[in-house]
C-alpha cells in the first residue's frame, strides 16, 4: 500500500462530497472538503495537499476558468477534474493548463482509487528521483575529482565545482566548446581524441593521463576512467570522463627521483672530493711557484692568471655541489630578519655600485625577532637578490614585503624583470635547472632546503611587473632540524 495521501474535494454536492471522502478515508488518505474554490483557498493556506479532486461546475464557475487560480493556489498539487458532461476542447484545454486526469459521474469507487493510486506512485517515483537526483548532485559538487561529460564532438555538456575549483575554469567559459582546443596542451591533443574517440565506440578507458591546462596556462596531471552515456534505445549519446589530479603523486614521484639523483650525487661527490680538493691545490701550488718564475713576462702572468681563475672557479663549483649533498644542519640564533636581509643588500649594493639599484621595503608589522640560522638565510637572500639583480635592467627595483600573522612571517621578494615562463616556474626549484649561461642550477634548490629545515615554505610566481618569491617561515625555534639527503640515512 502507498503512503497515504493530503487530498483535498471541491463539490458543492454535499451528498456526493460525503461520499467522496468516504471513498478515499477508507484508503487511509486525509481528506478535507470544501464547496467552493474560495473555501478551497481557506483550506490550501491551513494545509498542503498533494492531490486536489474538483468538480467541473462550482458555484464559483467553471474549472476551466479558474484553473489558474486553483493552480496558483495549490502549488505542486496533482488536481483531478470530475464531471457529469466533458466535451473534448474543454478537456484538451484542462489538460494543456495542468490538469492531471478526468473523472466522468457517475463515479465509480473503484475508478477513483485507481487514479489516485497512479498519481500516488508517480509522486512515489518522482520522490525516489529528486533523492537520486539530490543525492548525485551532492557527489559532483563534493567530490575531488573532474566530472565531466562531453557529446560525440567532444564539446562540453556538464561539468563539476571541482573542475573550476581546479584549474580556474568557469562553467560558463567551457559549456558548448570543444574541451580538446579549451583544456589540452597541442602536443598532447591527438593522443587523447584517439582516447576519446575508442571511448565514443562503447571501450572503456581507465588509467589515461593527461595534463589539463587551467585558465592560467598551468598544467595538472590528471588520471581518467571514461565511458559512455546512453539513452532508452541503448544508443551512444555522450562520453562520461572522471579524472583524478595526480598533481601530488607526480611531485612525490619527482622528489623520490631526485631523492635518488642527490643520492648518486653524495656518493659520488663523497670519493671525488677529497682527491679533486688535493689536485685543484696541486694546480693552485704550481700556479703560484709558476708566477714566480714569470715574474716581469706580463703576457705569460696574464695567461697563469686565467689558469688561476678557472680554477678558483672549478673549486667553487666542486663546493656548491657537494655542499648541496652533504646535510644543512640548523645552528638557530634569536634575530630579526631585516637585520639578515640589510647585511645582506648592503654587501651587494657595494659590488654593483656602478648600476642602478633600490631596495624597497615594506615592513610595518614585520619587526619582530625569529629563531633562524642567520648564515643559512643570508644564503637565501643573497640567492634570491642575485637572482633579481641578474634578471633586471637598470633601473633594478627590488619590493620586500614583510608580514606577521598567526604565528608566521611571511616574506615577499619582488623585482621588476621579465618575470618567468610556466614551464620554468613549474622547473624552477628542480636541482641543476638554471635560466643563466653559467652556474650549476642548484641555487634556489639550496633555498627551499633550507626553508624548509625551518619548517617554512618558498614559492615562486610571476607578475605583471615581475618575478615574485614568497617565504613563509614560523616564529618558533626550528627545533635544531638537522636535513640529511637520503644517501646519508
Amino acid at each position: 500500500m502507498n503512503e497515504p495521501l493530503s487530498i483535498l474535494i471541491i463539490e458543492d454536492d454535499a451528498d456526493t462530497l460525503n461520499n467522496l471522502c468516504d471513498i478515499l478515508e477508507l484508503d487511509g488518505h486525509h481528506v478535507v472538503g470544501a464547496c467552493s474554490l474560495a473555501e478551497a483557498k481557506v483550506e490550501a493556506v491551513r494545509a498542503s495537499f498533494q492531490i486536489v479532486i474538483s468538480d467541473r461546475k462550482l458555484p464559483d464557475g467553471l474549472i476551466e476558468d479558474l484553473l489558474p487560480e486553483l493552480i496558483q493556489t495549490v502549488r505542486g498539487s496533482d488536481i483531478i477534474v470530475i464531471t457529469g458532461f466533458a466535451d473534448m476542447q474543454s478537456t484538451i484545454t484542462a489538460f494543456r493548463m495542468g490538469v492531471t486526469d478526468y473523472v466522468i459521474k457517475p463515479i465509480i469507487p473503484d475508478d477513483l482509487r485507481s487514479t489516485v493510486r497512479r498519481i500516488a506512485d508517480k509522486k512515489r517515483l518522482e520522490a525516489e528521483l529528486a533523492k537520486e537526483h539530490a543525492f548525485a548532485e551532492l557527489v559532483l559538487d563534493t567530490a575531488e575529482a573532474i566530472v565531466l561529460v562531453l557529446d560525440l564532438d567532444g564539446k562540453v555538456v556538464q561539468l563539476n565545482p571541482y573542475l573550476e575549483q581546479l584549474t580556474g575554469w568557469r562553467p560558463d567559459d567551457l559549456r558548448g566548446k570543444d574541451w580538446f582546443d579549451a583544456c589540452i596542451a597541442q602536443e598532447e591533443r591527438e593522443r587523447v581524441k584517439d582516447v576519446f574517440f575508442r571511448t565514443a565506440h562503447d571501450v572503456r578507458t581507465r588509467g589515461v593521463v593527461n595534463a589539463v591546462v587551467g585558465k592560467d596556462g598551468r598544467r595538472f596531471p590528471v588520471r581518467w576512467s571514461n565511458t559512455t552515456l546512453k539513452d532508452h534505445r541503448g544508443e551512444v549519446t555522450s562520453v562520461l570522463a572522471v579524472g583524478v589530479d595526480i598533481s601530488d603523486l607526480t611531485a612525490a614521484q619527482t622528489r623520490a627521483l631526485q631523492a635518488e639523483r642527490l643520492a648518486a650525487i653524495g656518493q659520488t661527490m663523497t670519493a671525488l672530493a677529497h682527491e679533486s680538493r688535493n689536485a685543484l691545490q696541486r694546480i693552485q701550488a704550481a700556479g703560484e711557484m709558476l708566477g714566480l718564475e714569470l715574474a716581469g713576462n706580463q703576457h705569460a702572468l696574464h695567461d697563469l692568471k686565467a689558469i688561476q681563475r678557472a680554477t678558483e672557479d672549478l673549486k667553487c663549483l666542486l663546493e656548491e655541489v657537494r655542499s648541496f649533498a652533504a646535510p644543512i644542519q640548523m645552528r638557530p640564533t634569536r634575530i630579526r630578519l631585516c637585520e639578515i636581509w640589510r647585511r645582506v643588500w648592503d654587501d651587494l649594493a657595494a659590488s654593483h655600485a656602478s648600476r642602478d639599484v633600490q631596495l624597497v621595503e615594506k615592513i610595518e608589522t614585520c619587526d619582530v625577532e625569529v629563531e633562524v640560522d642567520m648564515l643559512r638565510m643570508e644564503q637565501v637572500f643573497r640567492n634570491l637578490f642575485e637572482n633579481a639583480l641578474a634578471a633586471c635592467h637598470d633601473p633594478v627595483r627590488i619590493e620586500l614585503e614583510c608580514a606577521h600573522e598567526d604565528g608566521h612571517i611571511t616574506l615577499t621578494v619582488q623585482d621588476n624583470g621579465p618575470g618567468m615562463s610556466a614551464e620554468q616556474l613549474e622547473k624552477l626549484f628542480e636541482p641543476f635547472f638554471t635560466t643563466k649561461q653559467s652556474g650549476t642550477g642548484l641555487g634556489l634548490s639550496i633555498c627551499q632546503r633550507i626553508v624548509e629545515a625551518h619548517r617554512g615554505t618558498i614559492s615562486a610566481r610571476t607578475s605583471t611587473t615581475g618575478a615574485v618569491f614568497e617565504i613563509q617561515l614560523p616564529r618558533e625555534k626550528p627545533c635544531g632540524v638537522e636535513i640529511y639527503t637520503s644517501s646519508q640515512r
